[in-house]
């Protein structure tokens, strides 16, 4: 039986909401600080802050239409990924609109659905350009710094780049949706190496849909299509994986993104299961928040996430229209 307590906080109403994974969602007034914990448990509760939502506007909008990608940067700066508009907006830590981009022509086309983006030590910012079929680099202003993938006798080939990610030496990983490949590059696009193929066998995908690297540089990819996630080392190496179809804790209805905190646990973004789902870095569950709907702490396919140096935990609740933050409490 879902519990619900209507509260007054700072003449704003405040809603208490019980998931399905016994985690309290809260509404605060936006203006409410609190703090967070990097010990994550089977106790954490973690509440709804605020949102930054969707606008239905003209075509300069400082808004967001249909966010897919999230990340943050070293300064708590957030870039989402808004493939309606085909831009990537910056906002600072406050959800303040900084500035935007995705208009201006890369190497005589303009992004067509950039799905997902990445930082790397520098401050630079990857993006899947998913249609164009290619990576495109970028400062974190802007500026087009190179691209890769459009040119196939280079020996880059892409089908459906989807998922990216970065590692502590700048080497860039691309999975691949339509290929069932990840793909390891240099920052400059010089290919390394690649691997996996379709099935369901170790080191195979069915739509690995993001692409994740830990601190000590091992690969994490969820297995969209086989409801897993599997781990690889930074070549590929197969090393574990977990989870199998369902709805209970530690089951997966299509796995998406994949963020770590600082004390090397796993967010999954459990998409067609409504939530969020965290383990250790081995693969034990943790504990899980979010349920279907359109409310605050509600999801309506979560597709990215990220958390930023506070622990804050950014999703970017695709089919809603908005990016949520969560505070975690203990």
């Amino acid at each position: 039986m879902q519990t619900i307590y209507v509260l007054f906080l700072c003449c704003t109403l405040c809603i208490v909401l019980m998931s399905s994974f016994c985690s309290t969602i809260i509404v605060f007034a936006q203006n409410q600080e609190s703090s967070s914990s990097d010990l994550v448990s089977s106790y954490t509760k973690f509440n709804f802050k605020r949102g930054i939502s969707s606008e239905t506007e003209n075509s300069n909008s400082t808004h967001i239409f249909q966010p897919e990608g999230i990340i943050v940067d070293g300064n708590d700066n957030i870039y989402v990924n808004d493939i309606q508009s085909n831009e990537i907006k910056k906002y600072d830590i406050n959800g303040n609109f900084i500035l935007k981009w995705g208009d201006q022509t890369v190497n005589g086309i303009t992004l067509n659905h950039p799905h997902s983006s990445e930082i790397d030590n520098q401050g630079n910012v990857y993006i899947t350009d998913q249609n164009n079929k290619r990576v495109v680099k970028f400062s974190n202003n802007g500026t087009f710094i190179t691209s890769w993938g459009e040119n196939e006798n280079k020996g880059v080939h892409f089908l459906h780049p989807h998922g990216i990610a970065v590692d502590s030496l700048d080497n860039v990983f691309v999975s691949d949706r339509d290929l069932n490949t990840i793909q390891k590059f240099s920052n400059n696009g010089t290919f390394i190496t690649s691997w996996g193929s379709k099935g369901t066998g170790n080191g195979q995908f069915d739509m690995p849909w993001d692409v994740a690297v830990d601190s000590e540089n091992n690969v994490f990819v969820p297995d969209y299509g086989n409801n897993r996630i599997q781990v690889f080392s930074n070549n590929g190496t197969y090393l574990r994986e977990w989870g199998t179809e369902g709805e209970g804790a530690g089951e997966f209805f299509h796995p998406a993104v994949i963020v770590f905190d600082k004390s090397k646990n796993l967010y999954v973004t459990d998409s067609d299961n409504q939530r969020i789902q965290i383990f250790s870095k081995n693969g034990t569950f943790i504990t899980g928040f979010g349920q279907l709907g359109e409310g605050p702490g509600e999801f309506s396919k979560p597709e990215s996430i990220t958390i930023d140096s506070y622990g804050r935990v950014y999703v970017a609740d695709t089919t809603n229209n908005n990016v949520q933050m969560f505070i975690s409490s203990n």
